[in-house]
Parts: C-alpha cells; sequence; structure tokens
C-alpha cells in the first residue's frame, strides 16, 4: 500500500514525475488537501436585463444594501421581498458602453457609481429614493475608489491616463486646487485599469503601477512608479484584501503589497495554462474578488471553449495563505462580497403571502460577518452555500507506476468522501494517450476494486453532486511493481 496525494494544482507543469495535479475541478484548496465548493444558493428574484456589476454595502446600523447596474439602469436589492428596485435617477437613464461595468465605492454613507461616458451616481444610504448627479462636476470615469479621506476617480473618460480625486472628506469637490482635489495626468504607462484603495492607493495602467501616497499640500498626492513594464490586462481582475492587491498582468498573476513589493504568484504554476484558454476579447470576461470569509480570492473568466456570450464559464481560485491554487467551472455574471440581509416579521408583513417569498425562511441567519455573492446566468444572487458540486481530483500521473509496470488492484481515497467513485487513468508510453478503467465504487473494506497493468497511472477520484464531504487529502493504493501482461 502507498499514500499518494492529490498535488498543489499547478498544470504547467508536466506531473510525471513531479509532486503536482494537472487536474481538479470544482474544489477549493485546503490545509487538508482540497475540499468542496458549493453551488449558488439563490435567495434573490431576477435582475432586469443583463447583469454589468454588483456592490455590496454597508449601512451606519451594520445592515446590509446591495446595488446592480445593467445597461440602462441602476437597482437596489429590497431586504424584504429581496426584488430589485430600480433606482436609477430620475432623468433619462444610462447608456453603459461596451466592455464597461459599473464601478462602486463607498465613502461614509454615501454610495458612488461610475462608468465610462455617464455622469458620476451617488446614493445617500439612509436618505436617497433614487441615485443623482454627483454635485461638484466631478469627470466621467470607468473607475472609483477611496484613498485615505478622498475618493478617486480613474480612467477618466475625457482623459484615460488621468486620476482625479475629490476635496479631502468632501465627496462634492472637484474643481482642482479646491480643498486639497487635483489630478494627476501619467505620461506614459498606458490607460489608468484600476485605483486598488486604502491608506495607500495602487494606481494601474496598461503598462504601469504606481504607490499613490498622501503627502499634504501643496502637491497632495506622490506618485512612486512601482513597476515598469508590469500592468493590467484585465480590469476587473484586480482585487483587494487587506494590504494585499492582486491582479492579472499580460504574463500573469501577481500579489502586490503597500510597500510595493509584488510577488507573481502564477508563474510555472497556472499562468501558461490560463494565457491559452482565457477569453481576452472583452474586459468584461474576467472579475476578481476576495472571499471576506476565507483567504480565497476567485477570479470568474469566460473561457475561448464557451459559447455564451456574456457569461463567465470558470473560476480559478487562488489560496493566499496556503499559497495554492485551484479551479471549477461555473456559469456566473457577477460577484460582490456583502453581508447576509436580515428580514423582520413586520417587514414581511409587506409581502402578503409567504409563499410568494423568492428565498427560504429556513436559511435564513444571523451572522455579521461578509460573505460571498455571486450572481449566476439567471441573474439572481446567491451565497456559495448550496449543495457541492461534483467534482474530480487527479494524483500527479506516474505516482503510480512512474514507468515501472505496475498491477493496481485497490484504491482506497483517503478522506470523508465516501461517495467517491474511482477510476485509473494509465498508458505505457507517454506518447501515448490516456485510457481510463471504469468508475468503481468504494466497497465496505473502504477500497474500490480497479484492476490496471500499465506504466504511467493516474488515479481519479470523482465526488458526486451534493455529496456531504468536507476534505479528500489522496489516495492509498495497492499496487505491485512488475506485473505482467
Amino acid at each position: 500500500m502507498a499514500e499518494i496525494k492529490f498535488g498543489p494544482y499547478e498544470p504547467d507543469i508536466f506531473s510525471v514525475g513531479s509532486s503536482k495535479s494537472s487536474h481538479v475541478n470544482n474544489v477549493v484548496p485546503t490545509v487538508n488537501g482540497y475540499g468542496p465548493l458549493a453551488e449558488i444558493n439563490e435567495f434573490t428574484g431576477v435582475l432586469t436585463g443583463a447583469c454589468r456589476g454588483i456592490a455590496g454595502m454597508v449601512q451606519s446600523d451594520g445592515s446590509s444594501a446591495l446595488f446592480a447596474g445593467n445597461d440602462a439602469d441602476l437597482y437596489r436589492l429590497n431586504g424584504t421581498t429581496r426584488a430589485w428596485n430600480n433606482v436609477s435617477k430620475s432623468a433619462a437613464a444610462y447608456n453603459v458602453n461596451a466592455r464597461q461595468l459599473w464601478d462602486y465605492c463607498q465613502f461614509g454613507n454615501e454610495v458612488i457609481a461610475v462608468t465610462s461616458g455617464n455622469p458620476v451616481q451617488s446614493y445617500v444610504l439612509g436618505t436617497s429614493a433614487l441615485f443623482a448627479d454627483l454635485a461638484g462636476s466631478p469627470p466621467q470615469a470607468r473607475r472609483c475608489s477611496v484613498v485615505g479621506d478622498f475618493v478617486v476617480l480613474g480612467g477618466l473618460t475625457a482623459n484615460p491616463n488621468r486620476v482625479h480625486w475629490s476635496g479631502i472628506n468632501n465627496t462634492t469637490q472637484w474643481t482642482a486646487g479646491s480643498n486639497q482635489s487635483d489630478f494627476q495626468d501619467f505620461p506614459d504607462g498606458g490607460n489608468v485599469q484600476g485605483v486598488a484603495g486604502g491608506e495607500f492607493g495602487i494606481v494601474f495602467q496598461d503598462r504601469a503601477i504606481r504607490r499613490m501616497i498622501y503627502s499634504g499640500p501643496p502637491n497632495i498626492f506622490e506618485f512612486q512608479r512601482i513597476s515598469d513594464n508590469k500592468g493590467v490586462v484585465m480590469r476587473y481582475s484586480i482585487c483587494r484584501t487587506g494590504g494585499s492587491t492582486f491582479f492579472l498582468s499580460s504574463d500573469g498573476f501577481y500579489k502586490i503589497e503597500l510597500s510595493g513589493q509584488m510577488t507573481p504568484i502564477g508563474e510555472n504554476r497556472v499562468n501558461r495554462t490560463f494565457l491559452g484558454e482565457a477569453d481576452f476579447s472583452d474586459h468584461r470576461f474576467m472579475i476578481g474578488v476576495v472571499d471576506p470569509f476565507n483567504p480565497l480570492v476567485f477570479w470568474f473568466y469566460k473561457s475561448l471553449a464557451s459559447s455564451a456570450a456574456n457569461t463567465l464559464d470558470k473560476v480559478l481560485i487562488y489560496n493566499w495563505a496556503l499559497d495554492r491554487f485551484s479551479r471549477a467551472s461555473m456559469m456566473t455574471i457577477a460577484a460582490t462580497p456583502m453581508l447576509q440581509f436580515s428580514a423582520t416579521l413586520e417587514g414581511l408583513d409587506a409581502v402578503g403571502n409567504l409563499d410568494a417569498l423568492p428565498f427560504s425562511l429556513d436559511t435564513y441567519e444571523s451572522n455579521l460577518a461578509q460573505r460571498l455573492g455571486v450572481m449566476g446566468a439567471d441573474m439572481k444572487l446567491g451565497f456559495l452555500d448550496g449543495s457541492a458540486l461534483e467534482a474530480t481530483l487527479d494524483t500527479p500521473e506516474g505516482a503510480v507506476g512512474n514507468g515501472a509496470r505496475t498491477l493496481v488492484r485497490d484504491v482506497a481515497p483517503i478522506g470523508d468522501a465516501s461517495g467517491a467513485m474511482i477510476s485509473v487513468r494509465y498508458r505505457d508510453r507517454l506518447i501515448d494517450s490516456l485510457a481510463a478503467t471504469t468508475e468503481t465504487a468504494i466497497g465496505v473494506r473502504g477500497y474500490a476494486p480497479v484492476r490496471v497493468n500499465a506504466r504511467f497511472n493516474t488515479v481519479r477520484a470523482r465526488v458526486p453532486a451534493a455529496t456531504n464531504w468536507s476534505y479528500l487529502r489522496g489516495v492509498d493504493v495497492d499496487g505491485r511493481v512488475g506485473g505482467r501482461r
């Protein structure tokens, strides 16, 4: 008997003779190997039209507020009925340009929404009924963020290589020289694709990255170049948690710290595979979101193999605490960190018939921790806490045999997925195509009976959808070297 672990998902490395796995699907990296990824448990009604970005906000009383936009309107989720209410400004609504999403930031109780070619929008939580054009004549922009005590707009419609910030602690002051409001043009590096906010800002361009550091009058902000030849290739891949920001450059995935230190997290692991299968024809085809409850980054993206025009069909997942990747197959539109919604009995009276609720009261929880909200292809939002998706995991090829003819007879998964189905993919020469045995279930002894006699073997565990399990670390293999054929 020999224990073989499901290795780290690093498909760029030829797995023969290594400890890496070239295939996992619908799992997340955990300290015990891999765990299940749950499907979207939807709790909202259908958003009208095609979603062009969502954002979860927190009100002053600690409750949740959720906003979404489509090509022409902005919506807010009704916390009781879970319906999307149109909260667009009173005048003619919006026209979202191709390859654009709505971008949002929160400054105190004010929600600011931007998209290129449209006036900057403002909604004051607890006061506003509808969005309105933000006062002070701010420039139109495609990205917004909060850096220190300033709202920062980037990728301006009229000046795409410029960032412009508000007056200090005043979102309605945009005249340069007024209350520390000003702008900065970058003569090189290309268009501004995003600004990661926080105590310091990080400005991402096509081919450059700069730190944005508050220095006070007269300069207000100093800009320090971090990278001369690295930038962002998909603008919505940028996502931040604490002092770390993650993004996709033209040569792969990176993590950057507030200090400016940049780490290539995908190099020689997932970059080549990802860059070969992702669709880069539209910036909307990739969205990066940090799971606020777990140390995970989710990059939802559209693959070249997908025929769904505006739907993201794949997910690359990165656990920054373990420095490991995994992947998933899931049809999504948008995602955002958000608080769970609560509902009072008094509020439910407004619904009339409780059977008309688009969510189950059995699933209600009181939880002030943020979670990752994901919108599916049907334009309904939910959390990833439904039934487990069907998962598949492969051991490194050749871990059984590695060139020596080996008779494999029994395989036992190491983990608590008792419903796992086992098969072996095998070949005698690396130039041959892989063949596969018939799947078998785990027997009373805890082993799945298989019989294969080959030089290079890969064990695949498939955990059917809706199976209750928490971890899989590897497999225990009964294999005997020198088997005849």
